[in-house]
Parts: structure tokens; sequence; C-alpha cells
């Protein structure tokens, strides 16, 4: 295919717009306000002169490397995963333009219209990515992970949605005697954990959450006594990737040992 039918033949000054556009999208959803995206995408056809293919495939490559950096993406612009390094970098000059962006990202107005506890759908734990070297810096730079930890709105919304759904899950099962010992964690409990849970057998649990408003493949890292409580406690320990919070809201489970 052409560039102009791929879209990969954008000018430095093209991306920035398409980029900026998408952001700008993102803060409105994020802020709970109405998207007009005929207009955005008229906006955008008529600057960098683009058919709505290539904006559509230019569009689907931010949302991958927003996604990877571990923050939300508009929903109806699916991440297409083989990326141009220049969307990186655009990416990158946005993001550090606006770093009002990365709160609203962990903590967006829409999210206060949450319910206390948010219905939970289970989903399979996703394939890894291959990160090259300036991914990676990105991350790192962005830092969302961190941001995400630090949230305790954020944490606790993704703590109750956990204890409620492992209660359900135990009391649709026939237990609903452990559905009701399901809880978060206290500072009586292991350090590191946050909600303590069982199994059918009744074998203890100790869940950490991990909660982001990003896809399933934004990345996360657990804490010095989260590591720890892994090593000590392997057969308990577990965690519960909660993410798309605002979206589908699914979670997937991992446990050690962790590679």
């Amino acid at each position: 295919m052409t560039g102009e039918s791929n879209g990969r033949d954008w000018t430095g000054a093209d991306l920035a717009v398409v980029v900026g556009d998408y952001v700008a999208q993102l803060e409105k959803t994020l802020a709970g306000k109405p998207v007009d995206r005929a207009t955005h995408d008229r906006t955008v056809r008529f600057v960098t002169g683009k058919s709505d293919m290539p904006i559509s495939w230019k569009q689907g490559e931010i949302s991958a490397v927003l996604s990877l950096i571990g923050l939300p993406t508009l929903k109806d612009m699916p991440p297409r995963w083989s990326y141009d390094e220049a969307v990186l970098e655009a990416v990158e000059a946005q993001l550090a333009a606006k770093p009002s962006l990365l709160s609203v990202a962990v903590r967006p107005a829409a999210l206060f219209a949450a319910p206390p506890a948010v219905p939970l759908i289970e989903a399979a734990p996703p394939k890894p990515m291959p990160m090259d070297e300036r991914l990676v810096r990105a991350i790192r730079r962005f830092d969302m992970s961190s941001r995400e930890a630090e949230d305790r709105f954020l944490r606790g919304l993704g703590v109750t949605s956990v204890v409620t759904h492992e209660a359900r899950r135990l009391s649709e099962r026939g237990r609903p005697d452990l559905a009701a010992r399901v809880r978060p964690a206290n500072g009586g409990d292991p350090e590191g954990c946050d909600v303590i849970g069982f199994g059918l057998d009744e074998s203890p649990r100790l869940l950490v959450v991990k909660t982001t408003l990003a896809g399933e493949l934004a990345p996360f890292a657990l804490s010095q006594a989260e590591y720890a409580l892994s090593d000590a406690q392997p057969d308990a320990f577990r965690i519960r990737r909660v993410y798309d919070l605002l979206g589908e809201a699914r979670f997937y489970r991992l446990k050690p040992p962790f590679a």
C-alpha cells in the first residue's frame, strides 16, 4: 500500500495535529464531557489534508502508544500495534506539554460518577508486548504506575470492586460463609496485601490489587513489601489487575512465580 493509503507519510507537523486532536478528545472524555467526533475529524482532515483512512490508522497507532505507556485511550479508536517511532515521539511531546493530563488520566472527573464498587469482568492475562528501549524510556518518564499506586481514590475503588467480586464469586459457588469473610486488608494483616480472600477450599488468599483506567497492557509494578509477601507466602499471594475501569471494567489474575 502507498503511504497515503496506510497513513504513514505524515510530517512532524501533521503528527502534532492528529496527536493534539486525539488528546483534546481524550481530555473531554475523561472530564465526562460530550465529544463531537465528526467535528474533530473534519478539523484534522482540513489541517493535514489527509483522508479518513490514514487518519483512522494514525489514531489507532496513537491508541497503541498511549496504551503501552499506561494511559486511557478513546474507545472508538482501537490500537494498531505496528506504530511508527515518529508517533511515539509525537505522543511524548504532547504528554510533556500537558502534564495535567497525567493526573487527569488517574483521577478524571468522570471517575467520580462511578459507583463505590464497579462490577468486574474476568479476562485472561494479556500476552506480553515487545518493548524497545525508546518505549521503555517513555514508560519510565511518565511513570503512570506510580501515579496510580499513589492515588488513594483509584486504589480504593479497585479494592472495593475486587472485594465485591470475590464475595459474589464465592457466594455463587455455594460458599456464602467464605463470601462474608472477604474484606479489605487492615493494619493487622500482612504488609503488602490489599484484600483478604479465600479459595473454595477455604485456603487464604492475600490479594494485591493494581488498578488502572488504561487497558490490559498498561504496565504496573510491585512494591518491595508486595515482592516480600509473594516470596514469603507464594501459595496465598495473588494479584488482581483491574483495568479499563471507566469502560468495560475487567481484571485478570496473576500468581507467583513472577519472571
